[in-house]
């Protein structure tokens, strides 16, 4: 089995739980770590953490937003700037918050590191919005 732990800066989500299986949203992709995955280091993008508990069929999800995960011998451990479960997501707060950065995103004047922001808060209200369904 894998020990899963998973954190951010602000709170302690998941600590030391034996799960089965992970799909993680990895920069470059999804990974899908099961028990013997080769050790790795690998950036994390938008999107929904989903993890299956040991002895479990019932896979649960967590909206994500960057960060670090690390596949040892010991377990998976993710460094996530924020994680929240579907009882955590407004769901409503989400999609308002996706209109607003998608109508913000139509101003031509905006500079490259503006439009880089609103994309995020596109990607992480989608992701909220996703999970929320």
């Amino acid at each position: 089995m894998l020990m899963f732990s998973l954190v951010t800066p602000e709170k302690k989500v998941i600590t030391d739980m034996e799960v089965e299986e992970l799909l993680v949203p990895a920069y470059k992709g999804q990974l899908n770590i099961l028990p013997g995955h080769a050790p790795l280091m690998t950036t994390l993008s938008v999107g929904v953490l989903c993890y299956r508990e040991k002895g479990s069929s019932t896979w649960e999800s967590v909206a994500i937003s960057w960060g670090y995960c690390e596949v040892s011998p010991k377990g998976v451990v993710v460094l996530a700037e924020t994680a929240e479960t579907k009882e955590e997501i407004d769901k409503d707060r989400a999609i308002e918050a996706l209109k607003k950065a998608q109508k913000a995103l139509m101003d031509p004047d905006l500079e490259p590191d503006q439009i880089k922001k609103f994309q995020r808060k596109i990607e992480r209200a989608q992701a909220r919005i996703d999970l929320a369904q």
